[in-house]
């Protein structure tokens, strides 16, 4: 079994070589790419920056994804998160046991509409049209 001193230095690694690989001229991109540990699980980050070639579908233009499944050693849980500019992310984990599990979350309108909001709005509008002396109809 590794330590865990081994594993980040296998996690760095993964890192130079997908930063090294990135294929966008900014530097966005590469300045993104990082790892952070938190509770035994080692989760890596990056930008989304739109599309790079045909063989890399899901819009990541570095190959983080590909060298963390490539390099990071069986049995440790890994995360891969992706973030487009409009905060929308990709997560893609992969189980101690090796089930890889993604998840794509969708941000929550904040202009929610309830029923009872629907409710004070068609009662006021009622009001108004009585006190404008015109009818319900």
């Amino acid at each position: 079994m590794l330590t865990d001193a081994e594993i980040r230095v296998i996690a760095q690694q993964i890192v130079d070589e997908s930063k090294r690989t990135a294929h966008v001229d900014q530097g966005t991109l590469k300045r993104s790419i990082s790892y952070t540990v938190t509770n035994g699980k080692y989760i890596f980050r990056q930008m989304y920056y739109g599309f790079y070639g045909e063989d890399n579908p899901s819009g990541i233009n570095s190959q983080l994804e590909a060298n963390a499944r490539r390099l990071m050693p069986k049995g440790v849980e890994y995360q891969v998160i992706g973030t487009d500019f409009n905060g929308k992310t990709k997560e893609r984990t992969v189980l101690k046991s090796g089930r890889a599990l993604e998840k794509s979350p969708t941000p929550s309108t904040s202009n929610k509409q309830t029923t009872s909001n629907l409710r004070k709005l068609l009662n006021t509008l009622k009001e108004r049209r009585k006190k404008d002396g015109d009818s319900e109809n």
